[in-house]
């Protein structure tokens, strides 16, 4: 069925998202996420994970909300690979991190 409609800004960019992630158009990937959302509204939550089309990544539920040292552990670790591709020593990295 051909069909007009308007989307605001965020559920465009969700939606090409989804087009870009499944290599679809956007008249499928509006209809994808249109019937994910209604069957996920019938059926019970047991997956702990889902795909946000918006982020194109998978993103985990996590029983318990994330500790600050938790977070601050994982953009330590995200720096440290960063600084490792850029060349660094062991040494200077551990200088940066101290900083």
């Amino acid at each position: 069925m051909r069909l007009t409609i308007n989307l605001d800004d965020d559920l465009y960019a969700m939606a090409r998202s989804h087009a870009i992630a499944t290599k679809t158009s956007i008249s499928k990937a509006v209809g994808d996420l249109l019937r994910r959302r209604t069957s996920a509204a019938s059926a019970p939550q047991t997956s702990s994970s889902y795909f946000d089309p918006v982020l194109g990544i998978q993103v985990s539920r996590s029983e318990r909300p994330l500790t600050e040292e938790e977070i601050q552990r994982a953009m330590d670790d995200e720096d440290v690979r960063v600084m490792e591709l850029m060349g660094l020593s062991s040494e200077a990295i551990e200088e940066a991190l101290k900083r």
